[in-house]
């Protein structure tokens, strides 16, 4: 049974639990997101060394599809000569994902027999060679390779692109007839920077929920005291008063005095007490009437109300959960295609290596050139808002040369020449793959719309600031501002996605280089200048 209490220890008994309230629900809010980015870290760790554990198996068991392939098809050739005619051909099937992936060789002996990073290593016996945790890595990597679905080795080795020390994880193996470890490995510490700032991200976040939750406890808090002082002085102050009235109407036996009550609820508690007890049963029966009445409203409501914010909620999940797909989708396409194209590059080099050339192998060709040129575009639009693109320090001349290069044949099967006029040693503090995705699209862009039979002229050279030129014999273009934009197309017969343009005035914008598009004599001229910003240019 609960003891008579004070106005004011309910008062503070009600802040008392406003505040505890507010930190169990801080406390819960933190912990709940604390315990899901644990999850969330974990199980994208797990899915992206899987993901790098499949990939170095593929590229390994590739090697060894070849190796079998020239073993089998080696004809009159010495077992020294076909070895030798191999190792060179592997160091061509390098697939560098960031700079160091290749494949590797060693005899069971532990001989290295192929190793295009550490060439120096060539012919040492590694078998007893162990990393700084003590393990005998080339010792593992062979006893694993022999098993018949070979193995993984985890260990630490020297990251080439950073000459740093970093962990490591290899798939080796045997090629029997040979007596040959074959592997490939990938290096693991950029998950680590991954996970470290998905930590510090998640901390950050938890100290934005915290102050927020706070900030709003506190305003909350503030008008809550204010309000409840307010209310309950004038509550005091007429409770005093009604008490003083029937006291007095007790010992008096008059009537209460109402007019200057100032709650209207005591105003009837003091009329109900001026009134026969007949009457008073008569209200207080009609009040419970109209009570249950009012009460049954409200559960309508409420429960039309929470079902409304069901379907509401259903229809916020499906549409979170088709756009995460989507995304994921997008994501899994490309790199997705990536692998396809970049087998189908090396082996078309391996068979131009070999002499093979005729009318179907160029098509093919030309072919993957457009695809890759389109694959890179979906790749930048994919990562550019999630990668930082570091500049670096390039000859912009020799780049456009090589690229120019890569355009040749796409051209000539598009009865178009390509005349290029390139002024030597400019360089430009650019990243490598922004400066590609302005080069490609514009000349992709020009071998699409220009006329057949028709040249495309190419310029670089640098008057005040470097200059990048490229002229099209091709219909003038009605719109110059619209063609930057995404999706839109002059010409709907042409094909494309509408996107290389958009990509490359993003990418201006974001160096500051300037675009100007002009028509004369026939020709649509588009000039880039690099200028703007000055630490984008070496002197």
């Amino acid at each position: 049974m609960v003891k008579s209490v004070s106005f004011k220890k309910v008062k503070f008994l009600l802040l008392f639990i406003f505040v505890l309230f507010i930190f169990l629900f801080t406390a819960l809010i933190v912990y709940e997101e604390y315990t899901e980015s644990q999850k969330e870290i974990e199980n994208f760790k797990k899915e992206y060394i899987a993901k790098q554990k499949e990939i170095i198996k593929q590229e390994t068991l590739r090697a060894l599809r070849y190796i079998s392939y020239k073993h089998k098809n080696a004809g009159t050739k010495s077992l020294a000569k076909l070895k030798e005619e191999i190792i060179d051909a592997i160091e061509y099937m390098r697939n560098e994902r960031d700079g160091t992936g290749y494949i590797f060789i060693y005899t069971f002996d532990g001989i290295n027999v192929a190793d295009p990073i550490l060439k120096q290593n060539k012919g040492k016996n590694l078998i007893d060679f162990t990393d700084p945790n003590g393990k005998k890595v080339i010792k593992e990597l062979i006893e694993v390779s022999k098993k018949p679905d070979g193995g993984y080795v985890r260990y630490v080795w020297n990251k080439p692109i950073v000459n740093k020390l970093a962990p490591k994880i290899s798939y080796a193996k045997a090629y029997h007839p040979f007596k040959w470890m074959v592997g490939s490995g990938v290096y693991l510490d950029e998950i680590e920077k991954i996970i470290a700032q998905k930590e510090i991200a998640h901390k950050d976040k938890m100290i934005k929920y915290i102050i927020n939750i706070i900030t709003l406890s506190f305003i909350v808090l503030l008008i809550t005291i204010a309000t409840i002082r307010y209310f309950s002085t004038l509550l005091e102050k007429s409770l005093v008063k009604i008490q003083e009235r029937f006291n007095e109407a007790a010992n008096k036996n008059i009537y209460i005095y109402t007019h200057d009550l100032l709650f209207d609820e005591f105003k009837e508690i003091a009329k109900y007490a001026n009134k026969m007890i007949k009457i008073i049963k008569d209200r207080t029966k009609k009040l419970q009437e109209l009570n249950r009445n009012l009460e049954y409203k409200v559960l309508e409501k409420t429960k039309a109300l929470h079902n409304q914010n069901e379907e509401l909620k259903k229809s916020k999940e499906l549409t979170e959960s088709v756009l995460r797909a989507q995304d994921k989708f997008l994501k899994t396409a490309i790199h997705e295609i990536n692998t396809p194209l970049s087998i189908i590059l090396t082996n078309l080099d391996l068979l131009k290596m070999e002499n093979i050339k005729n009318k179907e192998l160029s098509n093919i060709e030309l072919g993957v050139k457009i695809i890759h040129n389109i694959y890179n575009d979906l790749a930048y639009m994919v990562k550019k808002d999630r990668v930082e693109y570091k500049k670096e320090h390039i000859n912009v001349s020799n780049f456009l040369a090589k690229e120019i290069d890569f355009f040749i044949e796409i051209a000539k099967a598009n009865l178009l020449q390509i005349e290029s006029k390139i002024e030597n040693g400019l360089y430009l503090q650019i990243n490598p793959i922004e400066l590609q995705r302005i080069i490609d699209n514009n000349i992709s862009n020009a071998i699409k719309y220009s006329y057949p039979k028709s040249t495309i002229y190419i310029k670089l050279y640098k008057k005040e600031h470097i200059i990048f030129e490229i002229s099209t014999k091709s219909k003038k273009i009605e719109d110059t501002q619209k063609i930057f934009k995404q999706f839109y197309k002059e010409d709907d017969a042409k094909g494309g996605f509408g996107l290389g343009l958009a990509l490359v005035y993003e990418i201006c914008q974001k160096y500051g280089f300037a675009i100007e598009v002009s028509y004369k004599d026939g020709y649509n001229i588009f000039k880039y200048i690099l200028k703007e910003r000055h630490e984008n240019i070496f002197a």
